[in-house]
């Protein structure tokens, strides 16, 4: 029974009209569709199954067809899918996808992660995400970077200026500055577990980010930066000085966490690439607002 219900719920004002193109433009199958009660379930590609919730079904219905721990995606919000492991399979996803009346872009985080986003005919976002595999040089490389990225991103904010946003309801440049420390802090804990206790198969036990409740119990839009600004360029310090002081070969040291195994130079690129598209966001809305 669990594997039939979803792990994604779409809600869209028709689903008759809205099954071709999820099904012909991105290539998910039809498990069941109840038109009497407004939806359909679907199974996608290596991802589990997505319930097309149709404008009138009844919120208990769709509580029923939702896992536990579903992701209900908001009105134009994004959603993360496995890419097709064979390049020309997702190309022609994409082709599909154009077909349908669909939009697609590519966004490449150099050296973590490409990113091909099919904007739906509903206004959803279907990001389909390829990891990148650089040599430990390039990703210490980026990971370096990243501290004169932030300072250069935020050089000249008047403190009024940091409650700028992309958009009502989406994060500002102080909320997105937060959060990036904040992440970087609680990885950091897992980078140092890797990298001082290799024992091969080591299980590491953490606790997944709300970024959400983070931002509110944190008061990320209430609270100053200077400090979480200067203390990333510590952190990232430290890391490399870390780095620097490991014996060859330290950053293929590895966990298993959440059933997959994750050593530290992937981690540590994963950290990069986070920081690196809240920097570009800090950007884009400078450059939104003319600051």
């Amino acid at each position: 029974m669990e594997a039939n219900r979803a792990k994604l719920v779409l809600r869209v004002p028709e689903v008759a009209t809205a099954l071709g193109f999820y099904t012909r433009g991105l290539g998910w199958e039809p498990r069941e569709i109840h038109a009497a009660e407004r939806y359909a379930l679907l199974q996608v590609p290596d991802a589990g199954c997505a319930l097309l919730a149709g404008e009138g079904l009844a919120a208990h219905t769709e509580r029923r067809l939702t896992a536990p721990g579903g992701h209900v995606v908001e009105a134009a919000g994004r959603f993360y899918l496995p890419a097709p492991g064979d390049p020309g399979a997702l190309a022609q996803l994409q082709q599909r996808a154009l077909a349908e009346g669909g939009r697609c872009e590519v966004e490449t985080e150099p050296c973590c992660w490409r990113t091909v986003t099919v904007h739906t005919p509903q206004g959803y976002r279907a990001a389909y995400w390829v990891e990148l595999f650089p040599t430990e040089e390039e990703t210490l490389e980026v990971f370096a970077a990243g501290p004169a990225g932030l300072e250069a991103a935020l050089a000249g904010l008047e403190e009024p200026w940091l409650d700028l946003a992309r958009a009502p309801g989406t994060w500002s440049i102080r909320q997105q500055v937060l959060h990036v420390v904040d992440l970087e802090l609680v990885a950091l804990h897992k980078l140092k577990f890797i990298l001082a206790e290799p024992v091969e198969g080591r299980v590491y036990t953490g606790h997944a980010l709300d970024q959400d409740a983070w931002a509110e119990a944190m008061r990320y839009a209430a609270r100053p930066i200077r400090a979480e600004a200067a203390m990333f360029r510590l952190l990232r310090e430290h890391v490399l000085s870390l780095c620097e002081h490991m014996p060859s070969g330290a950053l293929q040291r590895s966990v298993i966490a959440g059933g997959r195994t994750e050593t530290a130079a992937r981690l540590i690129k994963m950290m990069a690439g986070h920081a690196n598209v809240h920097i570009r966001r800090i950007r884009e809305i400078r450059e939104l607002h003319g600051r």
